[in-house]
């Protein structure tokens, strides 16, 4: 529980920490085997990464901030992750956190993310 709470809360530190990005709307994730479904209800292109969250604590990895070069999820479509596409994903996998972000033109270094979301969810 303790997890899940420290989760939730840097989860929401993250959310809030830039005055600046896009912060309006909200990426649903819904566990539909073998896929999880994303639906993109706010008001710009998302990116994300999906990891089995056991993954997560060892895994390295950067967010995308190349919109030529990542898939973006457009405003109000639904994208399909087959599990097997989920980093770390194995058929023992719990759960998974979606991240997901959107990209702001910055012009010192072409795109970099407003902030960092994640969402939790039981496969």
């Amino acid at each position: 529980m303790k997890s899940l709470t420290v989760s939730a809360s840097l989860a929401l530190l993250l959310a809030c920490s830039s005055p600046t990005g896009i912060t309006s709307g909200e990426l649903a994730v819904r566990a539909a085997p073998p896929v999880l479904e994303l639906t993109n209800h706010s008001s710009a292109p998302v990116y994300s990464f999906a990891i089995d969250r056991g993954a997560a604590a060892y895994t390295d990895w950067a967010p995308c901030t190349n919109p030529t070069a990542c898939s973006a999820i457009g405003v109000g479509a639904t994208s399909s992750v087959p599990y097997a596409q989920i980093a770390g994903y194995s058929t023992a996998s719990k759960e998974a956190i979606v991240y997901w972000w959107h990209l702001v033109a910055d012009s010192k270094e072409g795109y970099r993310i407003d902030s960092l979301r994640a969402v939790v969810t039981t496969l």
